[in-house]
């Protein structure tokens, strides 16, 4: 039998059954800071067997704002897998309600459910890539790997490094808490357009750094430039591995934002990491020659 659980106290308890603890997405204290109790409600699937036993469970939420079912924390966490049997996804998913989106499953994970159910296959249609660095591959100095990059391409890289340094930024690295720098800059750059120019998004933001800072898991970099902070990013470190997870710059500045994952990199580096995270999305992740391994969205129905 699968029911449906909305309690949150029972969903903690269910979250710290089968979660492996892992990885920063495994973590309830995070991911319950993405979550806003206003407007996303708990609606956790459990799997029990004929002795009332949970065998399996979907940390599923219904987001009120977006009318849609989702993983808890949304779109944001990327390489997850349900925490089910294989042989139990086909009852799990007559449980999914209509308008389920669960972004960016482990392709692996995804793989091996429709290796064993392959009717599912136009459910799991949306494909993402997931890029990420091994600091170890390059002797834990990024440059190394600029080294390896095509001559022209090295030479433009390392010039645009060269020129933003005439303006003598000074980078500071910290465990603050730079949410408001960090919502100035991309409202500023993005205006009406920036997820973060609502109080839903802002507040998520902020909720999700203090979580960090509490827990004792924020690395932050600021880069001031003519005497004002100018660029931030704010990146996790859990188990060894290192997530990038928000960083801007005034687009002001040209190669400012270069200059800040070339140094966000480099902290990883210096903290020696497995691990750098730079998430799904945006092809400038590709052009610097990351490690990449595909994503896949589970949606019902089909896309």
């Amino acid at each position: 039998m699968i029911r449906t659980e909305t309690d949150p106290n029972a969903c903690k308890s269910l979250w710290e059954q089968f979660s492996p603890g892992d990885g920063p997405w495994d973590d309830w204290d995070l991911m319950n800071a993405f979550h806003d109790p206003a407007k996303q409600h708990f609606h956790f699937l459990v799997h029990e067997d004929d002795a009332g036993n949970a065998v399996g469970m979907i940390p599923l939420i219904r987001d009120d704002a977006l009318d849609r079912f989702t993983l808890i924390a949304g779109s944001y966490p990327d390489g997850r897998i349900l925490w089910i049997r294989t042989e139990d996804f086909p009852a799990f998913f007559d449980s999914l309600p209509d308008r389920t989106a669960l972004f960016d499953l482990k392709h692996d994970w995804v793989a091996e459910v429709l290796g064993a159910h392959p009717g599912f296959e136009t459910n799991f249609a949306e494909e993402e890539k997931r890029f990420f660095l091994v600091p170890a591959d390059f002797g834990f100095d990024f440059h190394n790997h600029i080294d390896t990059f095509a001559p022209e391409k090295r030479q433009k890289f390392l010039y645009d490094l060269r020129n933003i340094a005439k303006k003598q930024p000074a980078l500071n690295f910290s465990e603050d808490n730079e949410a408001e720098l960090f919502i100035e800059l991309v409202n500023r750059n993005f205006g009406a357009e920036s997820d973060y120019a609502t109080d839903d998004g802002a507040n998520e933001l902020r909720r999700v750094i203090e979580e960090l800072k509490r827990s004792g898991r924020l690395k932050t970099l600021t880069i001031e430039v003519e005497g004002k902070q100018q660029a931030v990013s704010m990146s996790l470190v859990h188990n060894n591995r290192m997530v990038a997870l928000y960083a801007a710059s005034n687009n002001g500045y040209n190669n400012l934002g270069k200059l800040l994952n070339v140094e966000t990199i480099q902290l990883g580096c210096r903290l020696r990491v497995d691990e750098i995270s730079y998430m799904t999305g945006m092809q400038w992740k590709a052009q610097w020659q990351m490690k990449s391994e595909p994503c896949r969205t589970l949606r019902k129905p089909p896309a």
